[in-house]
């Protein structure tokens, strides 16, 4: 019983200093192997490190509604092969992180023939018939592999259609770290990345900045959603714990 104390206190410290908020509200999965009679092995997924959005526009005024948008394609300012195909991929993947917010009353996604331009984009909404255009730029982006290490940083712009006036502009970065196994006395935590840390990395800088814009649109749903999105309480409440 002694040991088993020991452990579970080892595991809840490294936890609550290692942890970071759920990069798009799922799940952690995790595997324990071993038993009290050989040292416990447990693998848990990695997380993106990253710090809040930086704001260098905001609107000074609440939104009174969910407006209906439009969402361009992030265009990709770094040199790379088939950067189109992996903008118009991870864009997706961003839109869709949005939608799952539900704080437009529509969104709809555009893929457009050119990159992204803000004049572009406002032309494009008004065609629609929306309220708000949204675009932005992939200024960097390093693929370590599900091994390595993986970083992205990118721009998100939202404009009002009707004035054409920049209503946001914010920007964020992240980064997952090649994979560690951290040892301990009587335990080894290991970590373990996806096989797309692109798409993960995205996934939550689109949570994040969608929560800037949820709590402009809806403030009451982005503090719920706020309150339920920390990766040590997911850890913990999870089965079999």
């Amino acid at each position: 019983m002694r040991r088993l104390s020991i452990l579970l206190f080892g595991l809840c410290s490294f936890l609550c200093t290692s942890c970071t908020s759920s990069p798009d509200n799922s799940r952690i999965n995790r595997q324990f192997t071993g038993d009290f009679g050989a040292p416990l092995q447990i693998q848990f997924d990695n997380h993106v490190r990253r710090q809040p959005p930086a704001l260098s526009v905001t609107p000074q005024v609440k939104a009174s509604h969910h407006p209906k948008a439009v969402f361009l394609p992030l265009r990709m300012t770094q040199q790379m092969s088939g950067a189109v195909s992996f903008s118009n991929n991870i864009s997706r993947q961003f839109w869709n992180i949005w939608i799952s917010l539900s704080m437009f009353h529509t969104l709809e996604f555009c893929e457009t023939p050119i990159p992204y331009s803000p004049a572009m984009a406002i032309d494009i909404g008004r065609r629609k018939g929306a309220e708000l255009a949204i675009g932005g730029y992939i200024h960097h982006y390093i693929d370590g592999g599900s091994g390595g290490t993986s970083s992205m940083s990118l721009a998100v712009e939202v404009y009002d259609v009707r004035s054409g006036v920049l209503l946001w502009s914010m920007a964020q970065g992240g980064m997952m770290e090649s994979r560690q196994v951290h040892d301990f006395y009587l335990f080894s935590v290991k970590e373990r990345n996806p096989g797309d840390p692109a798409g993960l990395i995205c996934r939550s800088l689109a949570w994040d900045m969608g929560l800037v814009l949820l709590n402009w649109i809806d403030p009451g749903q982005a503090r719920k959603l706020n309150r339920g999105s920390s990766a040590t309480k997911t850890f913990f409440e999870g089965e079999g714990f």
